[in-house]
């Protein structure tokens, strides 16, 4: 049982262990050159070359401003067709941007995302940019805060 069990962990480190290598943890300096990098980002090229590069660091202040520059960018609505061609062609940074999307930052250009997705499709997008028009239709809604409790009658 013993032999059998250390020869099933040997074969999940020799199948894992090279995708586990490929990932890299996200240092400081990646993290500020990642900062700079997507406030550098002015299209969609430069905003996937940042993901591409700094994916590792797509967590907290990074995050958010992945999220910043998305927003920015696909509520100006330019160059649609390069965005489509990026978002179609590679798996992980669609649910890179589906992920964005959906999160609380996102609120507030949702109606922006959706109207322009709507009315300003260009030609042979339409079927990203009914995609594009159903993300910012099934983003989560703002959560409302609890109730306050009523006050209690004075007595």
């Amino acid at each position: 049982m013993k032999k059998f069990s250390l020869a099933m962990l040997l074969s999940a480190f020799v199948l894992c262990g090279p995708a586990l290598a490929q990932q890299k943890s996200c240092s400081k300096p990646d993290a500020a050159a990642a900062e700079k990098a997507i406030e550098r980002a002015s299209g969609w090229g430069q905003l996937q070359k940042a993901w591409n590069d700094y994916k590792q660091c797509d967590a907290g202040p990074v995050d958010e401003q992945f999220t910043e520059a998305l927003l920015r960018l696909i509520v100006d609505w330019k160059d649609i067709p390069a965005f489509a061609a990026a978002y179609e062609k590679d798996e992980q940074y669609r649910e890179f941007i589906q992920r964005h999307l959906k999160s609380p930052a996102a609120r507030d250009d949702l109606d922006a995302i959706y109207s322009r997705a709507k009315a300003s499709c260009p030609a042979k997008q339409e079927k990203f940019c009914a995609e594009m028009a159903e993300l910012a239709r099934s983003a989560p809604a703002p959560s409302k805060p609890a109730a306050a409790p009523a006050p209690a009658a004075a007595k």
